[in-house]
């Protein structure tokens, strides 16, 4: 219901609205906050969720705002998140069957409450997550310097400096930043995991966790560890498997697992989601996610690179006498041993040790299939025929650090 006057009225509030929307986008600094705060003003002075024509020129509208200011707001999660949902809402409403005509809506252009929908039979059914069949499980993965698995079994290191998607989809999104390490800032590791589960109406609330070098907390970010369903069974969770060292959060309506590690001064996280799940975020948008698409082109390296031997930290014969007494093999050998030659850091070996331990324990289908158990370096070196034209200095700089003695 439309507030009374002295408030404006319907057609001239919504025109304020979508007024407010369309312009508020167009700041120089990223403007999703401003987007968002005005969306909900719309939602809060009367103008009803659901496939209405009043919702949908709202939705349209910030929609629009958003990608107004897209372009200042590379690697934000919050204008990630907010942009995937609003395409996710708009699509589930049949926004665009209703704005063009083809679709009646349900109420006016003021926007009648939507019949509510039939009920879940049995809330815990709803809140728990149900396929089909038996669904494979999809692993992505980032550590080291860092070095990244895709969610399609691509590895790569990548140079990425700052923040980064690392996955954002209608319920979860993931930003990891990275600074500099190592000499002359050759090297770059994640130093911030940001996770921010968007909440469901009936399975649990919206939360956000941050981790940095500095802390591993053992709660979201508002104090609690978890929502949805029972303290002894929730639909939305944030645990400690090892203090101050190993976060597990868990969310039931997806069958999703984020892991969260603090090894030294850096962090590692693994995500691990139902392939099914998969196949819509990858023919929906064109949005880089590194778990998805992998790092930028320019910013990847075809294998584990290193700095200039006169920059090296470490030996590579040390730093391959110290890998491999972690039992490290494969890419995660070669990637353990690039990170001691460019920072010196033995934490490094415990990150590597690490993700190659989880990559076995989340997916152990993927691991019997991309690993091949090889623990003589270089294990994976096969550039291609791109790299060469790209790099063709640091191709004999790879060569000889990897074959040298």
């Amino acid at each position: 219901m439309w507030p009374p006057t002295p408030h404006p009225p319907r057609a001239g509030l919504t025109t304020l609205l979508l007024t407010t929307l369309l312009t508020a986008g167009v700041a120089k600094e990223c403007a999703v906050s401003e987007c968002t705060a005005t969306f909900h003003e719309g939602t809060n002075a009367g103008v009803q969720k659901g496939p209405t024509l009043a919702y949908c020129q709202l939705l349209q509208a910030y929609k629009a705002c958003l990608e107004e200011t897209r372009s200042s707001c590379r690697g934000d999660i919050h204008y990630l998140s907010a942009s995937g949902m609003a395409s996710h809402v708009s699509t589930g409403n049949n926004c665009s069957g209703i704005l063009s005509g083809e679709l009646a809506p349900s109420a006016s252009a003021g926007g009648a409450t939507l019949a509510p929908a039939a009920a879940a039979t049995d809330a815990d059914d709803l809140c728990r997550y149900r396929a089909a069949a038996v669904a494979a499980p999809a692993h992505c993965g980032l550590f080291g310097d860092p070095h990244l698995k895709t969610f399609a079994g691509a590895y790569m290191t990548c140079r990425v400096q700052g923040a980064w998607p690392l996955l954002n989809t209608p319920d979860i999104a993931i930003q990891v930043t990275n600074e500099p390490v190592g000499p002359d800032n050759y090297a770059t590791a994640t130093t911030k995991v940001t996770v921010l589960i968007k909440g469901h109406s009936r399975c649990g609330s919206r939360s956000t966790y941050e981790a940095s070098s500095e802390s591993l907390p053992k709660a979201f970010v508002d104090g609690t560890t978890w929502s949805g369903g029972a303290k002894d069974k929730p639909n939305i969770q944030v645990r400690e498997a090892s203090p101050g060292e190993h976060v597990l959060i868990t969310v039931s309506y997806i069958n999703a697992t984020v892991a969260v590690r603090k090894i030294g001064r850096y962090l590692t996280v693994l995500v691990t989601l139902p392939e099914s799940l998969l196949e819509e975020l990858e023919r929906e948008g064109d949005e880089v996610q590194l778990c998805l698409q992998g790092c930028h082109e320019q910013e990847r390296l075809d294998r584990p690179g290193a700095a200039p031997l006169s920059m090296a930290a470490m030996s590579k014969s040390k730093a391959k006498e110290l890998c491999k007494s972690y039992n490290v093999t494969d890419y995660y050998l070669d990637s353990c041993i690039f990170d001691l030659m460019a920072t010196g850091d033995t934490s490094f070996c415990r990150a590597a040790q690490t993700a190659q331990k989880d990559l076995w324990e989340h997916d152990p289908v993927g691991a019997q299939r991309l690993l091949l158990n090889c623990s003589d370096p270089p294990c994976m070196w096969e550039p291609s025929s791109s790299s060469l034209s790209r790099y063709p200095s640091l191709l004999i700089i790879l060569l000889a650090l990897l074959l040298q003695g």
